[in-house]
């Protein structure tokens, strides 16, 4: 995971916006707002894999139920333009396995606002697209020791130097400041928040054995990277995005994505461009230490050889450059010649480049495919007899069953809801199957990425020889003009 996205944002009343909704959103549910009336039904609403709440120590038990909590939070606002929630959406490492992501979730919802005093509604979501993310909503209302909702904020009166009330200017008045009952709105907690996600993530990775893709919590401009962050599409024009129909954010973000193309492209040359001048450079020190022509074609392909040989690690060196030969043994297997069928050459061999590419990002989306129902299996069979436990028990006995074992319960349901959507579009449960289809494409991919690492030497091997062709051509033009 080498990138970081989170963003914080407030469902207010005043923009048409409701806690309920945001949370049966969410956790992909049907839930009325008995506020207004409104029934929210995202019941069609697909891979989400995990959702709970959250609460403090005294936080009554039967907020842990989505609908209860958040209808409690709409009647205690009683404000047109209230702020009912705080939203947080969080991408996650899809090279953690769902458990691993789960549990990184939790630890960070615990500690960052959970121990806080906030009641927080998780809920993960994984498409099988590479970008697993958690939806937080928390409540921005304290709750107090005896589990009723508390002030926001409470005023307090201003007072002289003397220790004394100040009269206002409305006659039987004194001057009061609000002064807020939690820093929960305290304007840097977002980067508080950010940095404390980042490390959560950083120590997930590091505890699954990950050396790399750490994230970093910091905007672009104060990491220093030339990149042009992306606009915050919001559900809506996702939505429409996926309907096929335009929207400006959608827009902007195409832009912003050619625009973050063309950069990384300029600095892809710009480093090759840097390695090679230094390497020319060495050649040219080395010739003149010899006391050889340095402009002798020839001599600078076989000395670029033997510096190849040299400086390549083991692993990345071209066999055809153990006989000295260099890049003489490449132009004559290419059949180059001049530049046009040098570029020739560099074409067929970065067409191969991305038809691997391709095919390796087609073993990756099938691999999650996989992964996601055998993780689905695992579960619907490991948790399967708590459901059969309760289906036993007497009506009575249910309630106290349900909350005891309200996660065991909630897995073997999403589970089983996922493989019976699956067995009604058609596609055979079978287990035994998909392990075996994910162990092929896991020998598959392993094939693939050393194709691609042979593919992209060749493509850097051919970019050389073209330089070449580059630099020839500066010299016979200077040469004609001096």
């Amino acid at each position: 995971m080498d990138f970081f996205h989170s963003t914080t944002k407030i469902i207010s009343r005043n923009k048409g916006r409701s806690a309920v909704a945001a949370s049966a959103y969410i956790s992909g549910t049907k839930m009325e707002n008995t506020w207004d009336g409104t029934t929210h039904d995202y019941t069609r609403k697909r891979h989400v894999i995990h959702t709970e709440v959250m609460l403090p120590t005294h936080a009554p038990p039967e907020y842990a139920d989505h609908s209860l909590l958040w209808n409690s939070v709409e009647w205690n606002e009683k404000k047109a333009n209230a702020q009912l929630a705080r939203s947080i959406e969080l991408a996650l490492p899809a090279e953690l396995t769902h458990e691993q992501n789960i549990s990184l979730l939790r630890k960070y919802v615990q500690e960052t606002f959970v121990d806080k005093g906030m009641c927080a509604d998780v809920a993960f979501h994984d498409k099988g697209d590479g970008n697993p993310h958690v939806h937080i909503l928390l409540t921005m209302r304290p709750l107090t020791p005896d589990g009723k909702w508390g002030d926001k904020s409470r005023l307090e009166y201003i007072l002289d130097a003397e220790g004394n009330r100040i009269p206002a200017k409305q006659k039987g008045r004194w001057k009061t400041r609000k002064v807020s009952t939690t820093d929960w709105d305290d304007r840097g907690n977002v980067e508080r928040w950010r940095a404390a996600a980042a490390d959560a993530i950083n120590r997930a990775l590091r505890d699954a054995g990950f050396t790399q893709g750490f994230v970093d919590p910091r905007s672009y401009a104060d990491q220093g990277v030339q990149r042009i962050p992306m606009v915050h599409e919001g559900p809506d024009a996702r939505a429409m995005e996926k309907r096929g129909i335009p929207t400006e954010v959608g827009e902007k973000n195409r832009e912003i994505r050619q625009q973050n193309k063309l950069i990384d492209q300029l600095e892809a040359r710009l480093t090759r461009l840097n390695a090679w001048a230094q390497f020319e450079k060495r050649m040219d020190e080395t010739l003149i230490a010899k006391g050889k022509d340095v402009s002798n074609p020839n001599l600078r392909y076989i000395l670029a050889s033997q510096i190849f040989s040299s400086t390549v690690p083991p692993n990345r060196k071209d066999r055809r450059l153990k006989d000295g030969t260099g890049l003489l043994a490449i132009m004559q297997e290419y059949n180059i010649t001049d530049a046009a069928s040098c570029l020739a050459a560099i074409q067929t061999v970065t067409a191969k480049l991305y038809g691997l590419k391709s095919k390796r990002k087609e073993n990756h989306d099938l691999s999650l495919e996989l992964s996601i129902r055998i993780d689905a299996f695992e579960k619907w069979k490991k948790y399967r007899k708590f459901h059969q436990a309760w289906e036993k028990l007497p009506e009575a006995k249910r309630p106290a069953f349900v909350k005891q074992h309200e996660y065991e319960l909630r897995q073997y349901r999403s589970a089983a809801e996922a493989l019976q959507r699956w067995q009604a579009d058609g596609e055979k449960i079978d287990y035994k199957g998909w392990k075996a289809a994910l162990e092929a494409l896991n020998k598959e991919r392993f094939m693939l990425d050393y194709q691609l690492q042979e593919q992209k030497e060749e493509v850097r091997r051919l970019e050389v020889v073209k330089r070449e062709f580059i630099r020839e051509n500066k010299q016979k033009n200077h040469e004609r003009y001096v």
